[in-house]
């Protein structure tokens, strides 16, 4: 009777387990089946950045750390290049769909009938301006009359910027003492005094220069022109074929830039945890500098809208410049606000 009973109780007992066995087995696979299925519903989109790693993106980092693409259904990789050329023409072939594009590329390549179309504002205020050491006294446009100035060429936005301080002043290229061509490197130019001014972006180069080597004063293109700053552009055929993309994409960069304005110190450990990973113990002050000057540069009442009187500003230093040769038939194709947070 005991030996029955003990039977009795094995088979319950190696029944019990096997019963577990089998719900174990199958809650692990409706687990990989609900983790298969979310991941099925991500789109991978590659978001072209055009500079190397730096809290200057801060806010795309802050989006992808916190969620917020994911919350789109957004499966975000960044691609960092100098190369904004070749984004600009990838994007325009479909090649990628994403990037963060200065605007006189965007009117450059729409006059060169590439489809391409800037969605969403991401700085507010144009980031380009001209530094010289502050013993020279150049404190307006008009002060670069007859003076050595340096750009990194004859092309983009800084090239752009320099164009639109000129007309501000009424002074042409031919007014100044010279105008040279020094790459990316106005720190040494000015510190070697090879330069008496330099064209830059605001939120860091004036920085470095100091650092280097002497106090300095910058004339803010902002300040006096009004221009179309760098934006999110995707291009017509990702209009077209899935606009809740481009919305997603739109949805998540504001939500980005409104906590890094909230909170640069959670966005600057953010961008060198995980980001920035290389930056030297010496240079954590000056960008925890450069992200609160870039903060000024996204800071508005109305995240993500462009201005339109911007584009027709543009397009006529681009045109004035000799970079467009005539206006283009249909300037609004250039952009859109359709797609911009409610």
């Amino acid at each position: 009777m005991q030996t029955q009973r003990a039977r009795a109780r094995t088979r319950l007992i190696t029944v019990s387990v096997i019963v577990l066995l089998i719900a174990i087995v199958l809650a692990a696979a409706f687990l990989l089946t609900g983790t298969a299925d979310d991941e099925d519903d991500m789109t991978p989109v590659t978001l072209f950045l055009s500079f190397v790693p730096s809290v200057q993106f801060a806010p795309a980092y802050v989006a992808a750390e916190r969620g917020y693409f994911a919350d789109e259904a957004i499966d975000i990789t960044f691609e960092q290049s100098l190369n904004e050329a070749d984004g600009v023409e990838r994007i325009a072939n479909n090649d990628l769909q994403f990037g963060i594009i200065s605007g006189e590329q965007v009117l450059l390549a729409r006059a060169r009938q590439r489809p391409i179309v800037y969605a969403f504002e991401w700085y507010h205020r144009f980031p380009v301006g001209i530094v010289s050491a502050a013993e020279l006294d150049i404190t307006e446009p008009a002060d670069l009359a007859g003076r050595v100035v340096g750009v990194p060429g004859t092309y983009g936005a800084n090239y752009i910027g320099l164009r639109a301080l000129l007309a501000a002043a009424d002074l042409q290229e031919s007014d100044l003492g010279e105008l040279r061509s020094i790459g990316f490197a106005a720190a040494e130019n000015i510190c070697e005094e090879q330069v008496e001014a330099a064209v830059i972006y605001v939120a860091n180069e004036p920085l470095t220069i100091e650092r280097q080597c002497t106090p300095v004063n910058l004339i803010r293109v902002s300040d006096y022109a009004t221009l179309v700053s760098n934006g999110l552009v995707t291009n017509e055929q990702t209009i077209r074929d899935n606009p809740d993309l481009v919305r997603g994409m739109a949805r998540a960069l504001r939500r980005g830039i409104q906590d890094v304005i909230a909170d640069p110190d959670a966005a600057f450990d953010i961008s060198v945890q995980n980001y920035v990973t290389d930056l030297p113990d010496d240079q954590y002050d000056i960008q925890r500098q450069v992200l609160l000057n870039s903060i000024e540069l996204w800071r508005s009442d109305d995240l993500g809208r462009t201005n339109p009187a911007a584009w027709e500003d543009t397009q006529a230093i681009l045109i004035a410049a000799g970079l467009m040769n005539e206006p283009l038939d249909d300037l609004a194709a250039c952009y859109t606000t359709e797609f911009l947070p409610e």
